[in-house]
């Protein structure tokens, strides 16, 4: 788990190091929206990445949002549902697989990597739910209940240390395009 928080985090420095238009004070280009699509342009990885960002921090309201503007024929559609859904509770993560594996092939190839790894993310963190089910129904309730708001609040600080170092690598590469 820690080594792929420190694979993500190192993934989301390079792209903010790379250039980020999406997230930067710029005026966004042609084709970098809010929800992303697989337009090929200038800031597709960046403004995938923004988006996952954003559906890692929203809220149930603002996944309803999201999901009733999105619709669901176009492959570009389907991979923002999954990143909408990967980040909603357990019972949307089997939704949020099926997506994820029907539009990633129509992605464009310099996209293709990032949705990869947002798959196997979810695919790990279903599968550490299903084990904690099996585990959890031989431990007591009490102990289980505060071992799991122990282990969110670890990874909500987890978060929040990713959070704060994206944003200072943001702030660096302001600085270095002010320069230019």
């Amino acid at each position: 788990m820690v080594s792929q928080i420190r694979t993500s985090l190192a993934l989301f420095g390079m792209l903010a190091l790379v250039g980020c238009q999406s997230l930067s004070s710029e005026p966004k280009q042609y084709g970098c929206g809010d929800i992303p699509t697989y337009a090929d342009n200038v800031c597709l990885v960046d403004s995938w990445v923004a988006f996952g960002l954003e559906a890692q921090r929203g809220d149930d309201e603002w996944r309803d949002e999201v999901l009733e503007r999105v619709g669901r024929s176009r492959m570009d559609q389907k991979a923002v549902r999954a990143v909408v859904l990967s980040w909603d509770g357990p019972a949307q993560w089997a939704q949020a697989s099926n997506f994820y594996k029907a539009s990633i092939g129509s992605a464009p190839a310099r996209l293709q990597p990032l949705l990869q790894q947002w798959l196997n993310e979810l695919e790990e963190r279903r599968q550490l739910y299903a084990s904690r089910g099996t585990n959890g129904s031989q431990r007591a309730g009490g102990n289980d209940t505060r071992a799991l708001k122990q282990e969110n609040e670890k990874l909500k600080q987890q978060l929040k240390e990713m959070s704060d170092k994206l944003e200072a690598l943001t702030d660096i590469e302001r600085t270095i395009n002010a320069r230019d």
